[in-house]
């Protein structure tokens, strides 16, 4: 524990420039080991002193660690800096008012928790009120605690200093290094906030002033890009781009963004167009800094100058009503066509091809970067995210493009739909759902997806449940059994352990991806629990709401006001909780029905059926239903194989009874 003066504030510069050299080196090769580092610096410079990056300061705007709570005083910013000196000479600091009452704090939650503490150390800066001459043993304190959210004081640990002088600036750095982290603390994650503690151990009715400024730490603690999606739920308003937008002149989509904004206030978030959905050279926009689109490529891809303001008015509308935009972008632009191919498509398949042979020498992937640039120009500052899509067919390189991104709109969150992960078992193996319920009828078994961020571009996660194709329901039992309490028990993801990504649900509400026509998977009950899963713990979730002449069709628009009404409502009306389905079960796994034996344990195989399957155990009999809970056949003894090559192809449930009458119910697929 030490006081840091002014040989830190004044050291030289090119000990400064080396220990930011150092930093980065770390940052850059995640391969060199911790402990070879510190041998280089002690060779070099024989005091072992850790690099520092600020996480929180007034002046230069920095909050990579974020207030939580105070305690016995008011802690407020943008305060005037009440002494100007060599070791603070910023403008505007933060300020803390005691109130009278013992142990004062101010807390701050850390982005990124702390799980190792070599050569660890915090440092800030302080000032106090109280005079020299009126210090004594306890109000000079200031103590540095570590502390984890879930577990309070409990397994907390600090650093204390003390204050030399009053009525003016100190630096303090509060030396951690190499401190016990209770193993209860690493099992909730590691430490996850800072509290400062001032006069301790003094008891009596101060209403003394603090100032703060500069906290500084060894780990990262940049608040993840999209914190602002944490809590929120939103919704999809599908705008077309193009010639496509052109030709929906008769819609409403003001008008229709403004109904959302009239019923639905607690709807935080909305995913609007960059491009249109399904086809990325089709935009929401005309007028590009770099290309003339339509007289150089196609007029096809844009809208009139007229038709393009109505994307600007859309996001206007919405940001007006405090709502954060995101803007869905398919990644793939102009070099895929999909469906069949019209007129105005084979235009653009053409025009595009010359453009890019013409004027970036065959250079597809620059050409795409450089079109799309200058409509993420035009954006910045109006949108507060992407969701990009395809970019598995993005031509060119996607590094280079995302670079361009955040070159155009540093802030912005983004989510890249580039991969999925599974839930697996214990093996290591996908685990698949078999059944759905009694009344599934479609014999394909699904993967269940998990959300985590796969890539290192991801702020939040693209969210896509396994495909609708593949035979799964976006409301699958599988969902909320295994995938959901992985949001839950954490609404955050990390790749490498390095970038934040928010656990995101991107759901279709209906069995098509906004097809109007096609009938609605949730009801108002389980809708309102999916919000309610991901929001309350701090993830999101937005629902793929489907649109009609600039309108959320008016069945989803329902189940959305219930929704709202809900959530509106202090304390929030509690949800059904989920259980799982009669007859829902994975592939491999048996279900049990009023067994309180363990002659729940029996498999049957193989499943699907051909001519005949086996149970694992023996029974007194069996009999099998068709999908009306018809009998079709009864075994009344234990066979060593049951044939069935008599079925029809299709689905069939088997009841197994035992001697003592327990039951257990499978579902067959007959091949």
């Amino acid at each position: 524990m030490c006081i840091d003066g002014l040989q830190k504030e004044n050291g030289s510069f090119e000990k400064t420039m080396f220990f930011d050299s150092l930093y980065l080196y770390k940052k850059i090769s995640g391969m060199v080991k911790k402990i070879n580092l510190l041998i280089l610096f002690t060779f070099i410079y024989i005091i072992p002193i850790s690099s520092q990056q600020v996480w929180y300061e007034n002046a230069s705007s920095t909050e990579h660690i974020s207030f939580n709570s105070v305690s016995a005083g008011v802690f407020t910013t943008n305060e005037t800096n009440p002494e100007i000196n060599t070791i603070n000479s910023n403008a505007t600091v933060s300020k803390f008012v005691r109130d009278g009452n013992p142990e004062p704090t101010i807390s701050f939650d850390l982005t990124n928790p702390i799980t190792d503490l070599t050569s660890y150390t915090i440092s800030l800066k302080a000032y106090t009120s109280l005079a020299t001459s009126e210090f004594n043993a306890t109000n000079t304190s200031i103590r540095l605690y570590l502390r984890n959210s879930n577990l309070g004081d409990s397994d907390a640990i600090f650093e204390e200093l003390l204050f030399s002088e009053g009525e003016t600036w100190a630096s303090f750095t509060f030396d951690f290094n190499n401190e016990s982290i209770p193993a209860n603390v690493l099992l909730e994650g590691g430490y996850d906030q800072i509290q400062i503690e001032l006069a301790s151990e003094d008891t009596t009715a101060l209403t003394s002033t603090y100032y703060f400024d500069t906290i500084s730490g060894y780990s990262e603690q940049t608040i993840p890009k999209a914190q602002f999606l944490s809590g929120s739920w939103g919704m999809r308003f599908n705008l077309h781009g193009g010639i496509r937008l052109d030709n929906t002149d008769h819609y409403d989509w003001v008008i229709g963004a403004q109904q959302i904004v009239d019923n639905l206030p607690s709807v935080g978030h909305i995913i609007t167009n960059f491009t249109h959905p399904a086809h990325g050279y089709f935009y929401t926009l005309r007028d590009n800094a770099y290309v003339d689109i339509a007289n150089e490529i196609h007029p096809g891809m844009v809208p009139t100058i007229e038709n393009e303001q109505i994307i600007l008015d859309v996001i206007n509308v919405f940001k007006t009503a405090g709502k954060k935009v995101i803007l869905y972008v398919n990644g793939a632009g102009p070099s895929v066509i999909q469906g069949n191919v019209d007129a105005t498509e084979a235009g653009i398949i053409t025009g595009w091809e010359n453009y890019y042979n013409t004027n970036f020498a065959g250079d597809e992937g620059l050409a795409w970067q450089t079109l799309a640039r200058g409509f993420f120009e035009r954006f910045s500052g109006l949108v507060d995210g992407y969701w990009i899509d395809n970019v598995s067919n993005l031509p060119g390189d996607l590094d280079a493009f995302i670079a361009m991104i955040r070159d155009v709109h540093p802030e912005a969150a983004i989510a890249t739909n580039l991969t999925k992960s599974f839930i697996k078992d214990e093996d290591g193996n996908n685990i698949y759902v078999d059944s759905d319920s009694t009344t599934d009828e479609d014999p394909t078994d699904y993967r269940v997806f998990f959300l985590e961020a796969n890539d290192p571009y991801t702020d939040f996660t693209a969210g896509h449940p396994t495909p609708l194709g593949q035979g799964a329901p976006p409301n699958s039992w599988a969902y909320e059994e295994f995938s959901f309490p992985l949001v839950t028990e954490n609404p955050w993801s990390s790749y490498n352990g390095v970038k934040q990504a928010l656990k995101h649900y991107f759901v279709p509400i209906r069995q098509q991806w906004s097809v109007a026509s096609a009938d609605l998977v949730f009801e108002i009950e389980q809708a309102y629990r999916f919000v309610r899963t991901f929001t309350d713990p701090g993830a999101t979730m937005t629902w793929s709401t489907t649109i009609t002449d600039g309108y959320i069709t008016a069945d989803e628009m329902a189940i959305m006001q219930e929704i709202n009404n809900r959530m509106v409502q202090s304390p929030k009306p509690d949800f059904i909780p989920y259980t799982r389905p009669e007859g829902a079960y994975l592939v491999g796994e048996t279900l049990s029905i009023d067994s309180e034996t363990d002659f729940n344990q029996i498999v049957l195989y193989p499943n699907p059926v051909k001519d005949s399957f086996r149970l694992t155990k023996n029974i007194s009999s069996a009999i099998i239903y068709n999908i009306e809970g018809q009998q079709i056949l009864k075994f009344n003894q234990n066979e060593p194989y049951f044939n069935v090559s008599s079925l029809k192809e299709g689905v069939y449930f088997v009841k197994a009874y035992s001697s003592n009458n327990d039951v257990q119910a499978f579902k067959i697929i007959k091949k």
